[in-house]
Protein backbone atom coordinates (compact mmCIF):
# COMPACT_ATOMS: atom_id res chain seq x y z
CA UNK A 1 0.00 0.00 0.00
CA UNK A 2 2.81 2.54 0.99
CA UNK A 3 4.79 1.82 -2.42
CA UNK A 4 1.24 2.90 -4.31
CA UNK A 5 0.96 5.66 -2.56
CA UNK A 6 4.84 6.69 -3.25
CA UNK A 7 3.92 5.97 -6.94
CA UNK A 8 0.91 8.12 -7.01
CA UNK A 9 2.86 11.11 -5.26
CA UNK A 10 5.43 10.68 -7.20
CA UNK A 11 3.34 10.96 -10.52
CA UNK A 12 1.67 13.94 -9.33
CA UNK A 13 4.90 15.29 -8.61
CA UNK A 14 6.20 14.53 -12.39
CA UNK A 15 3.15 16.11 -13.62
CA UNK A 16 3.28 19.26 -11.71
CA UNK A 17 6.77 19.84 -12.86
CA UNK A 18 6.02 19.04 -16.66
CA UNK A 19 2.90 21.47 -16.51
CA UNK A 20 5.04 24.02 -14.30
CA UNK A 21 7.17 24.52 -17.19
CA UNK A 22 4.29 25.50 -19.40
CA UNK A 23 3.36 28.54 -17.45
CA UNK A 24 5.83 31.09 -18.51
CA UNK A 25 5.08 32.12 -21.93
CA UNK A 26 7.94 32.42 -24.07
CA UNK A 27 9.18 35.95 -26.01
CA UNK A 28 7.70 34.84 -28.90
CA UNK A 29 4.06 33.72 -27.48
CA UNK A 30 4.28 37.43 -25.87
CA UNK A 31 4.88 39.08 -29.24
CA UNK A 32 1.30 37.02 -31.09
CA UNK A 33 -0.33 39.21 -33.05
CA UNK A 34 1.90 42.45 -32.20
CA UNK A 35 2.45 42.61 -36.19
CA UNK A 36 -0.97 42.25 -37.21
CA UNK A 37 -2.16 45.27 -34.16
CA UNK A 38 0.82 47.65 -35.83
CA UNK A 39 -0.51 46.92 -39.72
CA UNK A 40 -4.02 47.68 -38.45
CA UNK A 41 -2.91 51.04 -36.95
CA UNK A 42 -1.11 51.94 -39.72
CA UNK A 43 -4.01 51.30 -42.24
CA UNK A 44 -6.72 53.25 -40.21
CA UNK A 45 -7.28 56.58 -41.92
CA UNK A 46 -9.04 57.76 -38.00
CA UNK A 47 -7.26 55.98 -35.08
CA UNK A 48 -9.96 57.05 -32.95
CA UNK A 49 -12.19 54.71 -34.58
CA UNK A 50 -10.22 51.34 -33.36
CA UNK A 51 -11.99 52.38 -29.75
CA UNK A 52 -14.74 53.78 -30.68
CA UNK A 53 -16.52 53.08 -34.06
CA UNK A 54 -19.22 54.90 -35.52
CA UNK A 55 -22.76 53.53 -35.54
CA UNK A 56 -23.42 55.73 -38.29
CA UNK A 57 -24.12 53.67 -41.32
CA UNK A 58 -21.70 54.03 -44.64
CA UNK A 59 -23.63 56.22 -47.20
CA UNK A 60 -22.81 57.38 -50.79
CA UNK A 61 -21.95 54.49 -51.94
CA UNK A 62 -23.17 51.65 -54.51
CA UNK A 63 -24.33 48.49 -52.82
CA UNK A 64 -24.45 46.78 -56.50
CA UNK A 65 -21.59 48.27 -57.02
CA UNK A 66 -19.42 47.10 -53.95
CA UNK A 67 -21.32 43.43 -53.76
CA UNK A 68 -20.02 42.91 -57.40
CA UNK A 69 -16.09 43.89 -56.22
CA UNK A 70 -16.95 41.63 -53.71
CA UNK A 71 -17.75 38.63 -56.04
CA UNK A 72 -14.73 39.41 -58.30
CA UNK A 73 -12.40 39.52 -54.69
CA UNK A 74 -13.86 36.52 -53.95
CA UNK A 75 -13.70 34.28 -56.71
CA UNK A 76 -10.69 35.24 -58.84
CA UNK A 77 -7.84 33.51 -58.04
CA UNK A 78 -5.02 32.72 -59.27
CA UNK A 79 -4.93 29.29 -61.20
CA UNK A 80 -0.83 28.51 -61.23
CA UNK A 81 0.24 26.68 -64.47
CA UNK A 82 1.83 22.73 -64.01
CA UNK A 83 4.94 23.07 -62.95
CA UNK A 84 8.06 22.78 -65.85
CA UNK A 85 10.71 21.39 -64.86
CA UNK A 86 11.13 19.41 -61.50
CA UNK A 87 12.84 21.02 -58.19
CA UNK A 88 15.68 19.97 -57.17
CA UNK A 89 16.97 20.48 -53.66
CA UNK A 90 20.66 19.90 -53.26
CA UNK A 91 21.69 19.16 -49.55
CA UNK A 92 25.48 18.45 -50.35
CA UNK A 93 26.98 21.72 -50.65
CA UNK A 94 26.53 21.84 -54.38
CA UNK A 95 28.80 18.58 -55.07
Amino acid sequence: MKSQTTLVTLAYLTAATFLGGCAQPTQLERNFGASVRNMIEAQTFDPSTLTSPSTETVEGRDGQRLEAVLDVYRTDVAKPDAVQQDIVVGVDGGR
